[in-house]
């Protein structure tokens, strides 16, 4: 391989490295050493400008000793300041060119020839790249473009470096401000539930008549009250889910369960549901029932919404609960024939409070987001498909729980 191809190479496993989704600390090293080995150089750096533009720090280096990065702060000088002005500078004789600051300490670590590119960043330059090498060298046109070509790749990566660390500090800030949320929802949610179960008793209370007689009209108004504390107290019970879980209160309800057995429990109930609207509930169970290490009372949870969730949204036709055990992972899936889901609404669909566009009863908009989240809890994924693919209609919910966590716990316990 000829030089010039060496340089085309290197070019392209440099652009290669800025475009990856490696942190900006790999990709600089990359760009680094990738240079010095095509230019059979000693080493290679990058300085970046100062603020104020009089003095350089090194950012990344391949080849030089650290008491020569670290020997002290690089100034713009005269060799500098002309690639400053956005043109490559080759010094033939480091140690002797006046243009070097640091001609003693060049000489000490084995460097007899620089070579200097601009990096180019909005029209702006905002430092340089530099290759050292041993013997003395005269660089040649094609090496000066490579290393300029290589300045300019290397102003995008600290480009793509600034966007990602911007991203970075908003999401964490993002994330910081809906953890005070929903602190802050749990502790309303908290102080809301006592007084609304109160008011609910004595709205009971006088229902059933202890009060004394109440004609027929105020009989509805009592019901109607009931019914709405009732949403709300679900609302309450829902809001203070969502603490618990990502505080991890989960790990202390985990056991070896029987995962036939909390399907069949939290189906209890809901077949009346489903006779009362005329539609099927099937179930398709292994014969041997998968065992897993998980919070029995979160996984009914977790059916209980999906599959009334499937009845509530399907108007005729039937609803399945079908568990798949698998070599490495336990799934669930609840299928319907129902309204199915728009294809706009599914990437939204296990956000907190997201009601589908084309859903007409009423709710919380929290059932789903919570059922990810004790699913993930438990180290597995949920998703819907609608879409079914099997029936080409309603809409299909799977989520799949790994078998690994169990064999971990039985092997605990011997």
């Amino acid at each position: 391989m000829n030089r010039k191809q060496r340089y085309y190479r290197s070019l392209y496993e440099i652009a290669a490295a800025v475009n990856s989704a490696r942190t900006s600390d790999r990709v600089l090293s990359i760009i680094m050493e990738t240079v010095a080995k095509a230019l059979d150089a000693k080493g290679c750096s990058l300085m970046l400008l100062t603020p104020d533009r009089k003095a350089l720090f090194h950012t990344a280096a391949y080849g030089l000793s650290d008491w020569y990065v670290q020997k002290g702060p690089v100034s713009a000088d005269k060799s500098i300041s002309e690639a400053l002005e956005g043109k490559p500078v080759a010094i033939a004789n480091a140690t002797k060119d006046e243009r070097v600051q640091y001609r003693e300490q060049a000489k000490r670590e084995g460097i007899a020839s620089i070579l200097s590119a601009p990096m180019l960043l909005r029209e702006q330059i905002v430092g340089v790249i530099r290759v050292y090498t041993e013997e003395r060298r005269r660089f040649t046109t094609g090496d000066i473009y490579f290393v300029q070509a290589v300045a300019n790749l290397g102003a995008i990566a600290l480009e793509n470096a600034r966007e990602l660390e911007q991203i970075s500090s908003e999401v964490v800030k993002l994330e910081e401000e809906r953890r005070h949320f929903v602190r802050f929802l749990g502790v309303v949610a908290h102080d809301l539930q006592s007084p609304l179960v109160a008011t609910q008793s004595i709205l009971s209370y006088i229902l059933d008549g202890f009060t004394g007689e109440i004609t027929d009209g105020q009989k509805d108004l009592m019901q109607r009250g009931i019914r709405r504390i009732d949403g709300l107290l679900t609302l309450i019970t829902d809001l203070l889910d969502i603490p618990r879980i990502e505080a991890g209160q989960l790990k202390r309800e985990m056991r070896e369960i029987s995962v036939n057995e909390v399907i069949k429990h939290a189906l209890e109930g809901l077949d009346s549901l489903a006779r009362q609207k005329g539609i099927a509930l099937k179930i398709e169970l292994p014969q041997s029932s998968p065992k897993l290490y998980a919070s029995n009372r979160r996984l009914q949870q977790v059916v209980t919404n999906l599959v009334s969730n499937a009845i509530n949204y399907t108007h005729d036709g039937m609803v399945l609960i079908r568990v798949i055990d698998g070599d490495n992972d336990v799934r669930v899936e609840v299928i319907d024939t129902g309204i199915g889901i728009p294809p706009a609404d599914l990437s939204r669909l296990f956000e907190d409070f997201f009601r589908g566009s084309n859903v007409g009863v009423k709710g919380t908009g929290l059932g789903l987001s919570i059922s990810k989240r004790i699913v993930e809890a438990h180290g597995g994924k949920i998703w819907a498909e609608s879409p079914n693919p099997e029936t080409g209609k309603g809409s299909r919910f799977t989520f799949s729980l790994p078998k690994v966590q169990s064999v971990v716990q039985e092997g605990k316990q011997q």
